[in-house]
């Protein structure tokens, strides 16, 4: 899975920037599911795309709140 932030970016983040970042990818990951959800007649090449997309978003979210827990800021 290819990473969105690097992690000395991440670290260099004023916390008011992460929780933005990481409001700003859990709403797009979960627009796009919910895009996936309602075009179900999508051909395979699209939705695999749209679940690529939601893939990247979930994993920045991840890479976020790692860096939020290491640092001790609560959302």
């Amino acid at each position: 899975m290819k990473q969105m932030y690097h992690p000395s970016d991440l670290a260099a983040m004023d916390p008011l920037v992460l929780m933005k970042n990481l409001d700003h990818a859990r709403m797009t990951s979960r627009r796009l599911s919910y895009i996936l959800q309602q075009q179900v007649h999508l051909y395979t090449p699209e939705a695999n795309e749209l679940r690529a997309q939601i893939d990247r978003y979930v994993e920045a979210e991840r890479q976020i709140e790692a860096e939020m827990a290491r640092r001790r800021i609560r959302a």
